[in-house]
């Protein structure tokens, strides 16, 4: 029987799995390199068996585990002293083609700022921060102008943030989420360990809802998949053999997106391809699709992320901040979490959808829809590779 690869990746995501021999999963994938465990299981402890000595340098390999778009990591460092240093956005990992006023691309640095707070305050230092200590950057001059300026003091009180506990569990993930719907009290236990926020966070478990918003985002996915810029710009971000990954220890993977044992492997060697010709064409684009519905449609509940009044740069930053805080909150209350975000981007046809989902939750006019995740439950385990520290430094 020929199989064609939108009817595996379909078949492969509605089957619990297609076999559950360990040892055989274990020779043809491994899982991650024992450095990348090492990094997410304690990013401190690694940090100190590289030589990084000063809690400045463990700070930043700590953040770099922040969630990040297309895991495009685009941050510099430039260090002043010891003690502190200029955040610069990286100008070479925007990504116009579905993020045109840098939204997400703050969104990033606002994670990445909030990781180094909250590692800061895991050592024993407050910090200050510091927004556009030398003026707002353009899409162009992102190298001459920092985004902020952090600065460590020691602490003078034993008062700690206890959300960095949830760092080595912290990961996007995109598999099919199982179980009943999340709780109110689930869902209220999440929002109150990940206060204060800087912006409005709004949940939902209300199936009638779920049931209006879901098929939006599938939409929206759809739209995004067969609009030739934006499903272009995935495949150039796309990293499909375990040799990619390793060498540029970016971008996105099959693994990433909740293929694992024998479905990855047939999966890698039959089915993706990332010449333009297959990767652009119908039978491609709809079992892209058709994996997005999948998880979509096993949400237990969406959690939005809305800002009021001004809509510009430093409110994405704080968007960010607020959702590296939740994402955290999640871990530790081993919730999964995957932000779908193709609904409300910055480009005439995700905005048809930003409208529809305005009205759906009846938001003001000055209200804002910066991010949208689902969240639920799910062991799937994958940790997104991250480049060497010394990278990352002006």
């Amino acid at each position: 029987m020929k199989l064609s690869r939108e009817s595996f990746l379909k078949k492969s995501l509605t089957m619990g799995s297609l076999i559950s021999l360990t040892s055989l999963q274990k020779e043809l994938y491994a899982f991650g390199s024992e450095e990348n465990k090492k990094h997410r299981a304690n990013p401190i402890a690694y940090a100190e068996s590289l030589g990084y000595t000063e809690p400045i340098d463990q700070i930043l390999l700590t953040a770099l585990l922040a969630p990040n778009s297309h895991n495009s990591q685009p941050w510099k460092f430039q260090k002043i002293s010891e003690s502190e240093f200029y955040l610069f956005g990286d100008g070479d990992k925007q990504l116009p083609e579905i993020d045109p006023k840098n939204r997400q691309f703050y969104h990033t640095q606002g994670c990445f700022l909030e990781l180094c707070h909250l590692t800061a305050d895991s050592l024993m230092f407050d910090t200050t921060i510091k927004l556009f200590p030398k003026g707002k950057p353009s899409g162009k001059t992102f190298s001459k102008f920092p985004i902020a300026k952090v600065s460590l003091q020691p602490k003078t009180k034993c008062v700690h943030d206890f959300l960095f506990s949830g760092v080595s569990e912290r990961r996007m993930n995109r598999s099919v989420y199982s179980g009943e719907l999340l709780t109110n009290e689930e869902l209220n236990d999440i929002h109150s360990f990940a206060r204060p926020f800087q912006n409005q966070i709004r949940w939902t478990n209300d199936p009638i809802l779920l049931k209006s918003i879901l098929p939006i985002l599938t939409d929206a996915f759809a739209m995004e998949t067969n609009r030739y810029e934006s499903n272009e710009l995935n495949r150039k971000w796309f990293r499909l053999s375990k040799e990619e990954m390793y060498e540029n220890r970016d971008g996105l993977t099959l693994e990433a997106n909740g293929l694992s044992g024998l479905k990855l492997w047939f999966a890698k060697t039959f089915f993706v391809n990332l010449t333009k010709e297959v990767w652009h064409s119908e039978d491609s684009k709809r079992a892209a699709i058709e994996m997005f519905s999948s998880q979509a449609n096993s949400a237990k509940a969406l959690v939005f992320f809305i800002s009021e009044g001004k809509d510009d740069e430093t409110t994405w930053i704080q968007t960010g901040r607020d959702f590296m805080r939740y994402t955290l909150s999640c871990a530790v209350k081993n919730i999964a979490f995957h932000t779908m975000n193709q609904a409300v981007e910055d480009y005439p046809e995700s905005r048809v959808f930003t409208k529809q989902l305005n009205g759906i939750l009846k938001l003001k006019p000055n209200e804002e829809i910066q991010l949208i995740a689902r969240v639920g439950r799910s062991d799937y385990q994958f940790d997104s590779l991250r480049r060497d520290l010394n990278s990352f430094f002006i």
